[in-house]
């Protein structure tokens, strides 16, 4: 992605679907193509190169929370630096 762009969905779901949701997730990974979409957006992500994964958890009182994040920069595959090889003589 190289513009600007936001996706934000937020809704309550049973058990089974967060499940299927985060098994959806793991296949966009392994894909390296996740495409967000709610009816009225659409966003495509195209994870590539060392990506940050960024966990917390959190109870209070009868509440608890867990937010996973991951990020990573978007480069154009002819900037790839590749390899480093030294060679001595």
């Amino acid at each position: 992605m190289s513009e600007d762009t936001t996706f934000k969905h937020e809704s309550l779901q049973d058990l089974d679907s967060i499940i299927a949701y985060l098994e959806a997730v793991r296949d966009g990974f392994a894909k390296k193509r996740l495409t967000l979409a709610d009816g009225e957006h659409e966003m495509v992500l195209e994870p590539k190169g060392l990506i940050r994964f960024d966990l917390e958890a959190k109870c209070k009182g009868q509440g608890c929370k867990l937010a996973l994040k991951f990020s990573w920069k978007d480069r154009p595959t002819d900037s790839d630096s590749g390899s480093l090889a030294i060679a001595v003589g």
